[in-house]
């Protein structure tokens, strides 16, 4: 038991002498000899080490699968510490990238996994989530086999079970949003259909200010993966009683950049759905923490709210309802980006501008610095397309129609 516990303690940051003890000496062997000999306690110490081993890189982790008929049956111990510690080891595989979860595919891993997700042990339901999460991670070949095995279901079911438990709410949450991330629309419809999305709205919704984002997170982006589905499932989403008040509560709260980040990207896919979506966000009044955000945040955040200004304007036809002059300006500010989404952004949106708004030219001559950067562009970009409207742009800024547009 000493043995074992030192040499738990140690793999946690192996030296070179056990690295090499892992990957070309008998270690492997030996606690594989005690899952297979020993009693619980040095069942459960030797697990300990796997799972270490298992949480290595590559090559460390790699050793630890010939491992995996021997944890299989611990899914099933009748000591949850076993089953628990098993799961973890499993998990930590899964984690390691698409050729060992095909591994454990075709080990028979994925089954006894999801079968563990109807456990009433809220330790035990949080490790298996997090071992079947990594289980659903693209790229797998295997992933319609989660919902042939009705893990949305049986998630669904322990999320209403557990709804009071955030530590467990938020694990089954990572189950679903890996379930949702760019799902064919029938596995999103399964997911649906399942109930699941209406329990976690409802916790989000329920959690109080301040709530941690490990428990936010994992919601938002299984919804803002729903939100990225078809125009029906975006809507579906939209209708349901607090999913609009929630956006507008995380885009306002300034307490994470995380939450924040992950609430305006599913905005981003809610304005880019119908038009009566996009109406539903604005009437909400999103706009004025969206202007916010694109004057004050740093670029990665202000991208994420300039794709919702920019469908506001377009898909919601809400142009002239925005404060065009001071977006225009930090749109310009895009222009000298090293990003080129984001300078594709600026162009299309200053182009609207000119093009839909009347007196738009107006509004762009007004805009310190507006035409420099634009010529500056021209000379810059090896886009032919971004060229060719940004010229055209110059064109018009300097053509005989710019008088006219600042009369009006």
């Amino acid at each position: 038991m000493d043995a074992l516990q030192n040499l738990s303690g140690k793999l946690e940051q192996p030296s070179e002498e056990l690295r090499e003890f892992v990957l070309e000496g008998k270690c492997i062997e030996l606690l594989i000899g005690f899952l297979t000999q020993a009693d619980g306690d040095e069942k459960l110490q030797s697990l300990w080490c796997l799972t270490n081993i298992a949480a290595s890189e590559g090559r460390l982790a790699e050793r630890v699968l010939p491992a995996t008929p021997h944890l299989l049956p611990l899914l099933s111990s009748d000591i949850a510490e076993l089953t628990n510690q098993a799961a973890w080891a499993l998990g930590n595989l899964a984690a390691e990238g698409e050729q060992m979860r095909e591994q454990l595919y075709a080990l028979g891993a994925l089954a006894p996994l999801v079968s563990l997700l109807g456990t009433q042990d809220p330790v035990v339901l949080q490790t298996a989530c997090f071992a079947v999460s990594n289980m659903a991670r693209k790229p797998c070949s295997y992933f319609s086999r989660l919902f042939e095995l009705d893990v949305p279901q049986v998630a669904a079911k322990q999320l209403k079970r557990f709804a009071n438990d955030p530590e467990c709410v938020a694990e089954l949450a990572w189950v679903f949003a890996y379930l949702t991330a760019a799902s064919s629309a029938q596995q999103v419809d399964c997911v649906l259909a399942s109930g699941a999305v209406d329990v976690l709205l409802q916790c989000a919704v329920d959690a109080a200010d301040g709530a941690p984002g490990a428990l936010l997170i994992p919601i938002i982006r299984t919804l803002g993966n729903v939100a990225a589905g078809t125009d029906a499932q975006t809507h579906a989403l939209v209708t349901k009683p607090g999913f609009v008040a929630l956006l507008v509560k995380y885009i306002e709260s300034r307490a994470s950049r995380a939450v924040e980040k992950e609430t305006l990207w599913v905005l981003s896919s809610v304005t880019a759905g119908r038009k009566e979506d996009v109406h539903a966000m604005v009437n909400a009044s999103v706009v004025p923490d969206l202007v916010r955000i694109i004057e004050t945040q740093d670029y990665d955040i202000k991208k994420e709210a300039a794709f919702s200004l920019l469908n506001i304007a377009l898909v919601g036809e809400c142009l002239e309802d925005l404060p065009n002059e001071r977006l225009v300006r930090e749109f310009v500010g895009f222009l000298r980006s090293q990003d080129p989404q984001l300078v594709r952004m600026g162009v299309q949106f200053i182009a609207l501008v000119a093009d839909d708004l009347d007196g738009g030219l107006g509004v762009l001559r007004r805009v310190e610095g507006a035409i420099d950067a634009l010529e500056n562009l021209v000379a810059v970009t090896e886009d032919d397309d971004t060229r060719a409207m940004v010229s055209a742009l110059i064109d018009r800024y300097y053509g005989e129609d710019a008088e006219a547009a600042i009369v009006q």
